[in-house]
């Protein structure tokens, strides 16, 4: 991997794990992972690094965010989005759907 002449390079980085954390304030970081075995969704909020697993028995506020039934709208029930809905299909549905052919394309979904 070859770096810019004058950019700010942590040689280190290199060798260790890394994960981006995003903060309840939208704040975005690139942090060290302390243990992968031992990963989990919180963060220590002084240093932000990761610290532990997430438990099968996870927090309520994602329990009820889940999706219990199959939603009954289609994408022409959706009025004015068609590019959105075009960019969505392109982006998360055919990667699901047609696994086969972006891996064809060295393409990892």
């Amino acid at each position: 991997m070859q770096e810019e002449e004058g950019a700010n390079v942590d040689l280190d980085a290199h060798k260790t794990k890394c994960a981006v954390i995003k903060t309840s304030t939208r704040a975005t970081y690139f942090l060290p992972v302390v243990d992968l075995t031992a990963l989990n969704a919180g963060n220590n909020p002084d240093s932000y690094l990761v610290l532990e697993k997430l438990p099968a028995e996870y927090d309520s506020r994602v329990k009820a965010m889940e999706v219990d039934e199959r939603p009954s709208e289609q994408y022409s029930d959706i009025g004015g989005c068609d590019k959105q809905i075009q960019e969505l299909i392109e982006a998360v549905v055919l990667p699901m759907t047609h696994k086969d052919r972006f891996v064809n394309l060295g393409i990892h979904p």
